[in-house]
């Protein structure tokens, strides 16, 4: 297969790119337009709209069910009474069919009182929403948790964007899990309704009001305020832009700042018009959707912070529309709560940073970028100029790969060799590791301290709070840094929760480890200081570590915002604000990038390597900072087998580009048999991922400890695990060359300069016998290798017969 090489290949991506950025700018961004922006400063371009009725409430008083135990009525609230036993389950819940046409927004709140609640703030007891769509997926769990102990009526809210039309949900206010009497009031669920001449945009109701535009807008979201073009000024905050042309595209470096001197949380949106008719919004790699009129599309996570919890998934948002690519991708090195979506309403494609501004810190520093691409290769075409743009973020430091293994001696497995070991957390035998090819990392956990409490303690926060004040009087590092790092709820209190874990039988206390934070010591100088890097990487160290693992890395145990005013001007990435409440705080996401930024800039500099476990999974800006990932999964839930999504697979494999990714399965290995390991590893090395295997409660009983599990299955680490390897190491490319005649027979695309290989999966439920074709024509035979098989192309094209969840890897002629 003739395939130009990668400099011509860039050459003409570059000419093209261009050809685009020529093109847009002069069909959609006329000068005029930004000549007279600063007259339009303050002008209402998208006004929000306020219902008439004040936001009807579709629940029902009368249809109220009980959740087991239930709940009783006294007067207007409805109580649930745990008593003492802190295992109850009670609740009320009630189902609410919608049948939405297309996708509205949905704000569901209550009020609730509590009376000696046990334990820390959670799920269990939370305003609790499950959501089905049109084509009946669903969406679990989006919920709100109230506060613990003892308080007066505190208010919940969920605010849900769909993505699609909601079918129907359930409403639930939960209390589970936690001793103690929980009394709710005052439920209520809304749709945002936009009227006959509205559209949704950013999850708000709104009516245009003039043509869509190439600029910014912003809206005072703590006031409820419409969308307001700026340019210099507007609703008391100033815009400074420098806009910078680079081929093919444009960079943009804004500050945002607030002259008010009060506390301000407002969404700032960069615009450009790209009218919906024969538009298409590129969902990921795989999907697309043409644009359907009222309809806002996003890829995107939710969160409880922001104007409406939405933050993408991905780095960069992209449409297509008359043969041309247009797309906005975000700055790695300056993560911001932030999201980009295409609005088929108003015809644009657009960015919304999220920003809190403080006193403490009255100025956000943004970035990103603007881009044309191919449209012909879609997602794929997209994504590949976003890597050009931002390279140093997708380097590869580590060409050889293999499988992880934490904690446990690769030295005490007989035949280890036979199952392709290459990465090692922990550093409990270094010099072994160092002889045997075994790259080894140091652990350490972000955003927690994990602090034991005597067993007779009383399980609260106050008797909590109390042992870390003793403590850190002892002088113990951790709890000084405590003192300093620990979050602060809105109320002020410290932030904790109360975990029995295999590891630690007490609290684990939410901790800001950005390298900045004030005070005497703080939690990153206790896990990262030059004491560490001294005895670790010095001279006299005992064996030569590799580099730093990050634990946790996302922060799953921690909570999401950080309301401490004093962490505030510390806090190199700009501030969030609550979606509830509008307060400002510091993300937990912009916290783990800080940590892991701090300690990479030392171990790149050292020449030394960064592994992060648990990510990428909700953000994105980690994984340019790190080597190696890898995440711990259960595939086989209570022995179903429910492997990971085509998506999320594509997610993970789109940001770590050619950066090795490992798994960890952590299941009831006795559940878990040879013909699912066998499926668990074909599904894997689809992607060029690594199958490992840790434990099915992340501390006992690991795979790697029974031999008559890993026994058992090595003789299909011997033969998967060197076929990841050859197509790992040669490298993973978003445009495949390939494509497959059937949706549910993926095909992604290995080796760019080198060897290539195409992996086929089948990912449907049935066998399949499916063409592939090539984008140039080729002849010739290809070598199966996964069956030892020939393959036969003739004209570009061939046939491959799959099983369902069968893998074939064609090494190409």
């Amino acid at each position: 297969m003739k395939i130009p090489d990668a400099r011509q290949r860039r050459r003409n991506a570059a000419a093209f790119a261009l050809r685009v950025f020529v093109v847009l700018s002069a069909a959609l961004f006329p000068i005029s337009q930004r000549a007279d922006a600063v007259e339009l400063d303050g002008a209402v371009a998208k006004a929000v709209v306020k219902p008439a009725d004040g936001g009807r409430n579709v629940l029902d008083p009368k249809a109220w069910r009980p959740w087991d135990l239930g709940f009783q009525v006294e007067g207007a609230r409805f109580v649930c009474d745990n008593g003492g036993d802190a295992h109850a389950r009670r609740g009320l819940s009630q189902h609410v069919v919608l049948n939405q046409k297309r996708p509205a927004p949905i704000v569901a709140s209550a009020w609730s009182a509590a009376e000696g609640v046990s334990g820390t703030p959670d799920p269990d007891y939370a305003l609790y929403l499950d959501l089905v769509y049109d084509d009946g997926s669903q969406v679990w769990g989006q919920s709100t948790p109230f506060k613990t102990g003892s308080h007066g009526d505190q208010e919940a809210r969920v605010v849900f964007v769909p993505e699609r039309p909601v079918k129907e949900l359930t409403v639930s206010l939960l209390f589970r899990g936690h001793a103690g009497k929980a009394t709710f009031r005052d439920p209520k669920l809304t749709v945002l309704d936009t009227g006959s001449s509205g559209v949704v945009f950013d999850g708000e109701p709104v009516v245009p009001r003039g043509p869509s535009r190439d600029g910014f807008l912003v809206r005072d979201v703590a006031a409820a305020g419409d969308f307001v073009h700026i340019d210099k000024q507007a609703l008391g905050l100033g815009l400074e832009v420098k806009r910078t042309k680079e081929q093919g595209g444009e960079v943009f470096d804004v500050t945002l700042s607030d002259a008010t001197g009060r506390d301000r949380a407002v969404t700032l949106l960069y615009t450009i018009p790209v009218p919906a008719d024969g538009a298409r919004w590129l969902d990921d790699l795989r999907r697309s959707s043409p644009a359907t009129p009222g309809t806002e599309y996003m890829q995107a996570k939710t969160f409880h912070a922001g104007a409406n919890g939405r933050m993408s998934l991905y780095p960069l948002g992209a449409v297509t529309r008359d043969g041309q690519g247009f797309a906005l991708g975000l700055d790695p090195d300056r993560p911001a709560f932030s999201r980009i979506g295409y609005n088929a309403g108003t015809g644009e494609l657009f960015l919304a940073f999220d920003v809190a501004l403080t006193p403490e810190k009255n100025r956000a520093s943004l970035h990103f970028r603007r881009f044309g691409f191919d449209p012909a290769w879609g997602f794929r075409a997209a994504l590949d100029a976003y890597y050009r743009r931002f390279p140093a973020a997708f380097v590869r430091r580590v060409p050889k790969q293999g499988l992880w293994m934490p904690f446990s001696k690769i030295s005490t497995i007989p035949g280890w060799e036979d199952f392709g070991f290459r990465f090692k957390e922990g550093a409990d035998e270094t010099a072994w590791d160092d002889a045997h090819g075994i790259i080894t990392f140091r652990y350490t956990e972000p955003m927690t301290w994990w602090m034991p409490m005597p067993p007779k303690m009383p399980r609260t926060i106050d008797a909590a709070k109390a042992e870390a004040e003793r403590l850190a009087a002892t002088g113990k590092a951790e709890a000084r840094a405590w003192l300093s790092s620990v979050y602060h709820d809105r109320d002020g209190q410290y932030v904790g929760r109360l975990i029995e874990a295999p590891w630690n039988k007490g609290v684990v206390w939410s901790m800001n480890s950005a390298p900045g934070v004030a005070g005497d010591l703080n939690d990153f100088q206790v896990k990262w200081n030059p004491r560490v890097r001294e005895r670790f990487y010095g001279p006299n160290r005992k064996g030569d570590l590799d580099g730093e693992y990050i634990d946790s890395s996302e922060g799953y145990v921690t909570d999401e915002l950080d309301f401490r005013r004093s962490h505030f001007a510390t806090s190199e990435a700009p501030l969030v604000y609550s979606i509830d409440d509008r307060r400002p705080a510091v993300f937990r996401g912009t916290i783990a990038f800080e940590y892991a930024r701090g300690i990479a800039r030392d171990v790149h500099a050292a020449d030394k390597l960064m592994m992060a476990n648990a990510t990428p999974d909700r953000l994105w800006w980690l994984a340019p900072m790190l080597d190696v990932m890898g995440t711990e999964t259960d595939w086989n839930p209570q022995g179903a087998w429910r492997p990971m999504s085509d998506a999320d697979l594509l997610y993970r494999r789109a940001l770590c580009k050619g950066k090795p990714f490992c798994f960890l399965m952590n299941t009831d290995f006795d559940r878990f048999g040879a013909d699912k390991v066998e499926k668990y590893m074909k599904r894997a090395v689809a992607y060029g991922m690594f199958p490992g295997f840790f434990s099915p409660n992340a501390a006992d009983g690991a795979y790697f400890t029974r031999p008559e599990l890993y026994d058992r299955d090595r003789p299909l680490f011997r033969k998967y695990l060197p076929l990841c390897k050859t197509i790992a190491e040669a490298g993973w490319e978003p445009i495949t060359l390939a494509r497959s005649s059937d949706d549910h027979v993926h095909v992604e695309r290995y080796g760019d300069l080198g060897p290539r290989y195409l992996t086929v999966f089948n990912d449907g439920p049935e066998k399949r016998s499916e063409t592939i074709t090539l984008d140039k024509p080729v002849s010739g035979t290809s070598r199966e290798l996964v069956g030892g098989r020939n393959v036969s192309w003739k004209d570009g094209r061939t046939t491959v017969m799959l099983e369902s969840g069968d893998l074939a890897i064609l090494e190409m002629p």
